[in-house]
């Protein structure tokens, strides 16, 4: 009777214990069967209008786990980007995590052990009018800075934005006399 007791127990753990385990790998098998089959090929086609106004190229190539994502500028002719987009084009990467903060926390978890797992690297490259390659980066997914908060990240918890390169930075105003009797003997 009380091995039947400890059996039924055991039973009882493994369900509550293992069946949220099993979930989870069930969906990192979807999240990777997705990427693998062109799970990119919905993003290009919801980027490609934006990219058209810009003037841009767009293709992305699906190498899982590799996905390299050309850009060629049609308009610009230089051979050197400012550094303001060279700086982008760096970030470009790691700013994508932050897109997976809306995502349930379950699927969230699931494709951030994918990325993680399989090492998932973005390569973006972008070239001028002529073809001639004006920047390239490099980035495993798993490395970028933000991933290790948003890893940790719990529904509610205030989760601290990436550095932009648009960000103001904080300074003193100019000063500014509002005295009456300063600005009438200046007149």
């Amino acid at each position: 009777m009380p091995i039947i007791l400890v059996l039924i127990g055991v039973i009882g753990l493994g369900v509550f214990w293992g069946y949220p385990q099993y979930q989870l790998m069930q969906l990192e098998n979807e999240m990777r069967t997705n990427l693998k089959s062109g799970g990119f090929s919905s993003f290009v086609e919801q980027a490609k209008p934006v990219m058209q106004a810009m003037k841009l190229d767009f293709s992305v190539l699906d190498q899982y786990p590799h996905i390299r994502f050309y850009m060629r500028n049609t308009l610009y002719t230089g051979k050197d980007l400012p550094d303001g987009v060279t700086a982008m084009v760096k970030t470009m990467s790691c700013n994508s995590i932050d897109s997976f903060r809306t995502m349930e926390s379950t699927a969230r978890t699931a494709l951030l052990n994918v990325l993680e797992e399989d090492q998932i690297t973005f390569h973006v490259s972008v070239k001028n009018r002529f073809g001639a390659e004006l920047a390239t980066h490099q980035q495993k997914l798993s490395e970028c800075p933000n991933f290790l908060q948003l890893k940790h990240y719990k529904e509610g918890d205030p989760f601290p934005p990436m550095p932009s390169l648009n960000n103001q930075v904080p300074s003193v105003a100019p000063a500014v006399s509002t005295s009456t009797q300063e600005r009438a003997a200046s007149y």
